[in-house]
């Protein structure tokens, strides 16, 4: 019985260490202090929020492809982060919004798409409010304007592009109601603008209607479409066609003798229709010539289970290659830029070795001196992890030791993971 219970000890404290010598170094994880998450009322009150975790986590289970029943939208919250190394993405977004239909659903969207995914949830976040909500249609409507409004678009704000003055047609104005999701195309004589003018998506807080009219550049003739979200602001989109070859050339940009007149009537934007806004009537190779200019709406698609989203604008602005990113920095980061003197940023071959050889290190029951590039952050995507450094010289070799401090617990590098890491991190080797 002795010789049994001796062996069952020495059984468990082999499994013992067997299981210490697996445990997993890399646990990514939100880091709740990289993160400033507010949220809006339905007046647009900010509030601020305590469970960021909860947000940054919005919509990582299985995702739904459409939103079931009459939709009230209660409220959305914005998870902002200021990436600590310029070689990082300077700002990260992330905007979640809680709303209920047959189920209840939490609808996310990152700031480098215009792409949603959704997820039907069991309950909400405490700091949602669901006694007072606002109601979406599921299609845009069409309202006339009155004369007083249109007067009013002669002094809008941002009625000018590369430097040139617009010139509104103010009989033009006409205002959309908003939908809960999809985006406004339109076509000019049967062509495709190019970039849907407008996109809707579901918001916890009140928004007034939008506001759409036609501007002309009267030095270049070049027509423009005014889109504004608040009736005093007005973004000019230049009409340029998708299928050319040359859409911005000037052959298919130039309108002379411009006349616009609006047939659009107060209606339903349907599913699919193409709805006559305006009629275009200009000279083209010395002769007058009409066309129609029409809206649809198209109904926004939920990424499916897989999928993931694309970049809006990606011709216009270069996004940001997706990959580990890893840092080493003095101070801990606490959400603002840091100055360069203040961190070594690893590219991003270096930050992929760094995660295996990270991966690879071994528990240990101790710790080295402190370093003075205390701090090791590891990111990819949305998580992370932070270990401190610290280090032990020795005759021919240096020891680095990470300890996470969320788990108490050290890791030691090994001696060819040690002497790759200040390869890496040279100005880390010089402060040792």
């Amino acid at each position: 019985m002795y010789k049994r219970g001796i062996m069952m000890l020495l059984s468990a404290s082999f499994l013992s260490a067997c299981g210490a010598s697996n445990i997993e170094v890399i646990q990514l994880d939100y880091i709740e202090d990289q993160w400033n998450v507010e949220s809006y009322s339905k007046e647009g009150e900010m509030i601020e929020v305590q469970e960021s975790k909860e947000v940054l986590a919005a919509c990582d289970g299985e995702r739904a492809t459409e939103l079931k029943g009459d939709i009230t939208v209660y409220q959305t919250a914005i998870a902002g982060r200021t990436e600590p190394a310029s070689a990082m993405t300077p700002y990260t977004m992330k905007v979640v919004t809680y709303l209920e239909g047959d189920e209840r659903y939490v609808v996310c969207r990152e700031s480098y798409t215009n792409q949603l995914m959704a997820e039907a949830i069991d309950s909400f976040p405490d700091f949602v409010n669901t006694s007072d909500g606002i109601r979406l249609p599921r299609l845009p409507r069409i309202h006339q304007t009155s004369s007083a409004l249109q007067d009013k678009l002669v002094e809008a704000e941002g009625l000018e592009i590369d430097g040139n003055s617009i010139t509104p047609f103010p009989h033009t104005l006409l205002e959309i109601e908003p939908a809960l999701y999809g985006e406004l195309e339109m076509k000019l004589g049967g062509k495709v603008i190019r970039y849907p003018i407008a996109q809707f998506e579901p918001r916890g807080f009140e928004m007034p209607n939008q506001q759409i009219a036609i501007g002309y550049d009267k030095k270049t003739f070049r027509p423009y479409i005014l889109y504004s979200f608040d009736g005093q602001f007005f973004m000019p989109q230049p009409i340029e066609f998708d299928e050319l070859e040359d859409p911005g050339s000037k052959e298919n940009t130039v309108f002379s003798e411009l006349e616009i007149k609006t047939v659009a009537t107060a209606r339903e934007l349907n599913e699919e229709e193409e709805t006559p806004f305006y009629t275009f009537s200009y000279l083209k190779n010395g002769k007058r010539v009409t066309e129609t200019m029409t809206i649809r709406f198209a109904p926004g698609l939920f990424l499916k289970e897989g999928e993931e989203p694309d970049p809006m604008f990606e011709d216009w602005l270069p996004v940001e290659e997706a990959g580990p990113r890893v840092i080493i920095h003095r101070k801990p980061y606490d959400g603002g830029a840091m100055e360069f003197a203040e961190y070594s940023d690893a590219t991003k071959e270096e930050a992929k070795e760094l995660f295996d050889i990270v991966n690879e290190a071994d528990p240990v029951d101790r710790r080295g001196e402190d370093s003075e590039y205390r701090y090791l952050t590891l990111t990819d995507g949305w998580k992370g992890q932070v270990f401190e450094i610290s280090y032990q010289k020795r005759s021919k070799k240096i020891d680095i030791y990470l300890t996470d401090p969320l788990r108490d617990q050290t890791f030691k590098l090994s001696s060819e993971g040690a002497e790759s890491f200040l390869d890496i991190f040279p100005r880390l080797r010089e402060t040792l």
